[in-house]
């Protein structure tokens, strides 16, 4: 073996010597959360199925639109997935991947030569092992790892590139763009991956000003050139395939304004103070490395990226989902900028004393932090979305061969298990709604109403022409009533109260991933002549079970988006209408349930009957239960050769009765 190969195999040893502590601090924190998985996780793995499926980079039928914000993530998963593995286990895995190799270049940034060295080179890792965004977000699905790999790559590569050579390490465009390479990735993993690029090229373009202001402008260009190239490429791409110029969620989200900045600057307050030791030992390792001659030139290409996200994440407003999601891009320039300080101490021995106590006891503090935090116990109990996979697929068991369109808040977990058309009410999946103007009424509503960043597009009329047939409010396993845009201005619409009834569907206790069971009651409004509701066939009418005794809703019940009346006769309508809508749900009397095969049957109890509304065309109708004999159906009376709404009436027998349908069939003339 040469020389040179024989340095390599030394140097990776050390190195991976180096990553083993924070390698097994991440295996720890990581299982901690377990088994949260964030429902928007859900919205990229229904993308990577579908485009396994052959059905294109699609979130449903119908208009192609990009409700994804990480190209090359949900491309990896699906890769994973085309080799024969669970989607939900391919974003595991792929995470913990990319977690683990973040931490092995955070190592090698160091150059670890020796033991000293191997010390010295522990620090980064443990640090970024030890936060809150590496253990909630690791095994959570969405893209933060590749991010933190792709950055530790990047800021990693040019740190050890620059300790190796100096500042003639970039001297020629062919390591510029070597070392932008990283960066041209994160632009296709993230929307906002340039600002890294950017941030990159302009810190180490500041390193050859002494050489004047050519030289800077041209090491700047050369390495943020592979990340230009990687944007106009996937512009292209989306133009084509898409028709738009920036990523459907681009258009939800686009809320910056001044009143972002307030809760953003608090959100990333709050990040540093759930990171202190790794907050606090980047800013020493920064004034360190600014006061040392040696590595003052080169503080700006770290330093400036972390100053930029930063004020990125204030002018965004922050973010709202546990464990500091959108902290993985500052987390690897950070943490090298502590490692960075080191260097200005000038004894190797005195470095890795350093090393080994800053990095040990900084790794306790961050550690116990994040497991104290209370956005990490809120990620650690949250099962919702695994009710969304028991209620998901419980529809795709009953419906698939109807395949009805579902209407949801929540575009993730429900979908993806269901395989069901579906409509994304907040507009992350869907064109119209994400480009509908923020509404106006939403500054004036009462206090209560939710109103995430993310969360305030929406258009209820758009919904209502849309005519889903089934429609599940809020998260799994749902609530009666509206809560955000959309439902809030159909609520009032004649199309939704004649059209809609409200249905219960009771899937007991299932067992859930997250471990014991859970009760799922799920109200579902279900559109009366959809493709989950009464199908009309010549002289034949089918009504599934589930919709006699559903709720009909008599009239609006929140009304947010109509300014106050001050009519307490209007007032006293709506409380009428909530109380009526809240008793139906509390007393449960008409619930469906799966029956052997997987279809609803609707739970009839011995008392009282159940009935149901629906206009009949003129004629003698009789009705039968499917299974037959389970119950009594009665169809009233009305004058001879009369059309219109006809009232059938559901009697069990003394033990109850479970019926699938009711068909009514017309006599003939």
């Amino acid at each position: 073996m040469m020389e040179n190969e024989q340095t390599a195999a030394r140097s990776w040893r050390w190195t991976a010597l180096a990553a083993l502590p924070a390698l097994a601090l991440f295996a720890a924190q990581a299982s901690w959360p377990w088994p949260f998985v964030s429902d928007d996780s859900f919205i990229s793995l229904r993308y990577a199925a579908r485009l396994l499926a052959g059905e294109g980079l699609t979130w449903t039928d119908g208009e192609r639109v990009e409700g994804y914000s990480n190209l090359l993530w949900v491309l990896l998963t699906a890769g994973l997935g085309a080799l024969g593995m669970e989607l939900v286990t391919a974003a595991r895995v792929l995470g913990a991947l990319c977690t683990g190799f973040a931490l092995c270049l955070l190592a090698a940034a160091a150059r670890p030569r020796d033991l000293q060295g191997s010390v010295v080179a522990s620090l980064a890792p443990l640090l970024v092992a030890a936060t809150q965004p590496v253990m909630i977000w690791s095994l959570a699905g969405l893209e933060g790892p590749l991010v933190l790999a792709l950055l530790a790559w990047g800021f990693g590569g040019l740190l050890r590139r620059y300790g190796d050579e100096g500042a003639d390490a970039f001297a020629k465009a062919g390591a510029l763009l070597a070392a932008g390479a990283p960066f041209a990735l994160a632009c296709w993993t993230r929307p906002d991956g340039p600002l890294w690029a950017l941030t990159a090229g302009v810190g180490l373009g500041a390193t050859a000003l002494p050489r004047g202001a050519r030289a800077a402008v041209g090491r700047a260009f050369w390495v943020g050139l592979p990340a230009l190239a990687a944007v106009a490429a996937q512009l292209a791409a989306r133009l084509a395939y898409y028709g738009d110029v920036v990523p459907n969620t681009a258009h939800v989200k686009a809320e910056l304004d001044a009143a972002s900045l307030g809760p953003g600057q608090a959100f990333v307050w709050d990040a540093l103070s759930a990171m202190p030791a790794l907050s606090i030992l980047a800013a020493c390792g920064a004034t360190a490395a600014l006061l040392a001659r040696p590595t003052r030139a080169f503080v700006g290409t770290l330093l400036l990226p972390v100053l930029a996200w930063l004020g990125y994440l204030c002018a965004i407003g922050g973010d709202h989902f546990p464990g500091l999601r959108l902290l993985h891009g500052a987390l690897a320039p950070m943490a090298l900028l502590a490692t960075l300080g080191l260097s200005a101490i000038p004894r190797a021995a005195l470095r890795a004393g350093f090393a080994a106590v800053l990095g040990g006891a900084g790794a306790w503090i961050d550690a116990a932090a994040a497991r104290g935090n209370p956005r990490s116990a809120e990620a650690r109990s949250e099962t919702w979305e695994w009710h969304g996979k028991v209620l998901g697929e419980a529809l795709r068991g009953a419906f698939a061969g109807r395949a009805p369109r579902i209407a949801v808040d929540a575009a993730g977990a429900l979908p993806y298990y269901s395989r069901l058309p579906a409509l994304d009410m907040l507009g992350l999946c869907d064109r119209t709604i994400a480009t509908t103007p923020f509404p106006a009424w939403l500054a004036t509503t009462k206090p209560g109403t939710p109103k995430p960043p993310g969360h305030l597009r929406g258009n209820g009329a758009y919904v209502m022409t849309q005519q889903p047939d089934l429609m599940l409010f809020s998260k799994p396993p749902g609530l009666p009533l509206p809560v955000f845009v959309s439902g809030c201005e159909f609520e009032d619409d004649p199309r939704f109260l004649d059209g809609y009834r409200l249905a219960l569907l009771d899937l007991g206790a299932p067992a859930l991933v997250s471990g014991g069971t859970q009760p799922h009651l799920a109200p579902r409004w279900v559109r009366v002549d959809g493709r989950a509701g009464v199908v009309r066939d010549g002289e034949r009418v089918t009504v599934p079970g589930y919709l006699f005794g559903a709720f009909a809703l008599p009239g609006p019940v929140i009304r947010r988006h109509q300014p106050p009346t001050g009519d307490p006769a209007v007032d006293g309508a709506t409380v009428r209408n909530f109380e009526a809508a809240a008793s139906f749900y509390e007393q449960r009397r008409f619930v469906a349930a799966p029956g052997p095969d997987g279809g609803l049957d609707l739970v009839l109890p011995r008392e009282p009957d159940a009935t149901f509304t629906l206009p009949l065309p003129a004629g003698t109708w009789r009705a039968r239960c499917v299974p037959d004999g389970s119950a009594d159906a009665t169809v009233a009376a009305r004058p001879e050769g009369a059309a219109g709404p006809t009232q059938v009436t559901l009697r069990a027998p003394r033990d109850g009765a479970r019926v699938r349908e009711v068909v009514l069939q017309r006599a003939p003339r």
